[in-house]
Protein backbone atom coordinates (compact mmCIF):
# COMPACT_ATOMS: atom_id res chain seq x y z
CA UNK A 1 0.00 0.00 0.00
CA UNK A 2 1.11 3.86 -0.82
CA UNK A 3 1.80 5.83 1.92
CA UNK A 4 -1.06 8.90 1.43
CA UNK A 5 1.78 11.74 2.26
CA UNK A 6 4.55 12.39 0.08
CA UNK A 7 7.93 11.79 1.79
CA UNK A 8 9.88 13.81 -0.32
CA UNK A 9 10.93 17.78 0.68
CA UNK A 10 10.19 19.68 -2.85
CA UNK A 11 8.60 22.42 -2.77
CA UNK A 12 7.49 25.68 -4.52
CA UNK A 13 11.02 28.13 -3.19
CA UNK A 14 10.26 31.11 -0.60
CA UNK A 15 11.13 33.52 -3.18
CA UNK A 16 8.20 31.72 -5.70
CA UNK A 17 5.63 31.56 -2.85
CA UNK A 18 6.24 35.30 -1.83
CA UNK A 19 5.39 36.94 -5.18
CA UNK A 20 2.28 34.50 -5.51
CA UNK A 21 1.26 36.07 -2.16
CA UNK A 22 2.03 39.17 -3.49
CA UNK A 23 -0.19 39.03 -6.81
CA UNK A 24 -2.93 37.30 -5.28
CA UNK A 25 -3.41 40.14 -2.04
CA UNK A 26 -3.03 43.01 -5.27
CA UNK A 27 -4.95 41.32 -7.14
CA UNK A 28 -7.87 41.28 -4.04
CA UNK A 29 -6.93 44.95 -3.19
CA UNK A 30 -7.61 45.87 -6.64
CA UNK A 31 -11.14 44.21 -6.85
CA UNK A 32 -12.26 45.36 -3.59
CA UNK A 33 -11.41 48.93 -4.53
CA UNK A 34 -13.57 48.68 -7.94
CA UNK A 35 -16.18 47.42 -5.97
CA UNK A 36 -16.13 49.97 -2.70
CA UNK A 37 -15.60 52.70 -5.93
CA UNK A 38 -18.72 52.60 -7.32
CA UNK A 39 -20.43 53.15 -3.71
CA UNK A 40 -19.14 56.53 -3.44
CA UNK A 41 -19.93 58.44 -7.07
CA UNK A 42 -22.22 60.88 -7.52
CA UNK A 43 -25.46 59.85 -9.50
CA UNK A 44 -25.32 63.35 -10.95
CA UNK A 45 -28.71 65.58 -11.01
CA UNK A 46 -30.89 63.03 -10.81
CA UNK A 47 -32.83 61.49 -13.77
CA UNK A 48 -33.50 63.39 -16.88
CA UNK A 49 -37.46 62.49 -17.31
CA UNK A 50 -40.30 65.19 -16.51
CA UNK A 51 -43.94 63.78 -14.93
CA UNK A 52 -46.67 64.67 -16.85
CA UNK A 53 -50.36 64.50 -15.96
CA UNK A 54 -52.45 65.17 -19.15
CA UNK A 55 -56.13 65.72 -18.67
CA UNK A 56 -58.87 68.18 -20.02
CA UNK A 57 -60.30 71.36 -18.63
CA UNK A 58 -63.68 70.84 -16.93
CA UNK A 59 -65.07 72.70 -19.87
CA UNK A 60 -63.45 70.96 -22.69
CA UNK A 61 -61.76 73.34 -24.40
CA UNK A 62 -57.87 72.67 -23.68
CA UNK A 63 -55.71 70.10 -22.60
CA UNK A 64 -54.08 70.52 -19.49
CA UNK A 65 -50.34 69.19 -18.89
CA UNK A 66 -49.58 69.29 -15.67
CA UNK A 67 -46.13 68.71 -14.76
CA UNK A 68 -45.76 66.45 -11.49
CA UNK A 69 -42.19 65.78 -10.98
CA UNK A 70 -39.08 67.57 -13.19
CA UNK A 71 -35.83 67.39 -12.83
CA UNK A 72 -33.99 70.30 -11.14
CA UNK A 73 -32.33 73.92 -12.21
CA UNK A 74 -35.24 73.36 -15.63
CA UNK A 75 -36.02 77.20 -16.83
CA UNK A 76 -38.69 78.11 -19.17
CA UNK A 77 -36.18 79.73 -21.57
CA UNK A 78 -34.31 76.19 -21.84
CA UNK A 79 -37.28 73.54 -22.21
CA UNK A 80 -39.32 72.95 -25.46
CA UNK A 81 -42.90 72.04 -26.11
CA UNK A 82 -43.18 70.38 -29.27
CA UNK A 83 -46.37 69.16 -30.86
CA UNK A 84 -46.82 66.66 -33.55
CA UNK A 85 -49.63 66.06 -35.45
CA UNK A 86 -50.42 62.12 -36.17
CA UNK A 87 -49.42 62.11 -39.52
CA UNK A 88 -45.43 63.28 -38.33
CA UNK A 89 -45.85 66.91 -38.99
CA UNK A 90 -44.18 69.28 -36.64
CA UNK A 91 -46.83 71.51 -35.80
CA UNK A 92 -45.21 73.79 -32.66
CA UNK A 93 -41.76 73.46 -31.75
CA UNK A 94 -41.09 76.72 -28.95
CA UNK A 95 -39.44 77.46 -25.49
CA UNK A 96 -42.08 77.34 -22.79
CA UNK A 97 -41.16 80.93 -22.48
CA UNK A 98 -41.98 81.76 -25.70
CA UNK A 99 -45.03 80.03 -26.53
CA UNK A 100 -48.12 82.18 -27.32
CA UNK A 101 -51.46 81.53 -27.04
CA UNK A 102 -53.03 83.55 -30.38
CA UNK A 103 -50.07 81.91 -32.20
CA UNK A 104 -49.08 78.30 -30.61
CA UNK A 105 -52.89 77.67 -29.10
CA UNK A 106 -50.79 76.44 -26.21
CA UNK A 107 -49.52 78.43 -23.05
CA UNK A 108 -47.18 78.04 -20.43
CA UNK A 109 -48.48 79.08 -16.35
CA UNK A 110 -45.65 78.53 -13.97
CA UNK A 111 -44.73 79.96 -10.31
CA UNK A 112 -41.09 81.69 -10.15
CA UNK A 113 -38.16 81.33 -13.03
CA UNK A 114 -37.54 77.65 -12.71
CA UNK A 115 -40.15 75.03 -13.99
CA UNK A 116 -41.54 73.06 -10.89
CA UNK A 117 -43.93 70.65 -9.76
CA UNK A 118 -46.99 71.96 -10.78
CA UNK A 119 -46.83 74.18 -13.60
CA UNK A 120 -48.87 73.85 -16.44
CA UNK A 121 -49.39 74.01 -19.55
CA UNK A 122 -52.20 74.63 -21.93
CA UNK A 123 -53.02 73.75 -25.06
CA UNK A 124 -56.25 74.03 -27.46
CA UNK A 125 -58.46 71.17 -28.35
CA UNK A 126 -59.79 72.24 -31.47
CA UNK A 127 -56.14 72.77 -32.88
CA UNK A 128 -54.49 69.68 -31.18
CA UNK A 129 -57.53 67.41 -30.75
CA UNK A 130 -56.96 63.25 -30.10
CA UNK A 131 -53.79 61.80 -31.23
CA UNK A 132 -51.51 64.78 -31.16
CA UNK A 133 -48.42 63.74 -29.78
CA UNK A 134 -46.40 66.14 -27.12
CA UNK A 135 -42.44 66.10 -26.87
CA UNK A 136 -41.18 68.12 -23.83
CA UNK A 137 -37.32 68.21 -24.48
CA UNK A 138 -34.27 70.64 -23.15
CA UNK A 139 -30.34 68.87 -24.24
CA UNK A 140 -32.66 65.52 -23.98
CA UNK A 141 -36.28 64.35 -24.60
CA UNK A 142 -37.96 64.91 -20.72
CA UNK A 143 -41.60 63.64 -21.62
CA UNK A 144 -43.38 62.40 -24.44
CA UNK A 145 -47.15 61.67 -25.07
CA UNK A 146 -50.03 61.19 -26.44
CA UNK A 147 -53.25 63.93 -26.20
CA UNK A 148 -56.15 61.71 -24.96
Amino acid sequence: MRPLLRRDRDAVSAVIATILLVAITVVLAAVLYIMVSGLFTSTGTGPQIMGVAVSKTTDGTNWTLQIVSTPLGLTPAMVHLQLVAPNGTSIVYKTFSALNWVADGASYTGNGPSIRAGDRLFVDVVRFPLDYQVVISASTVLYTGVLR
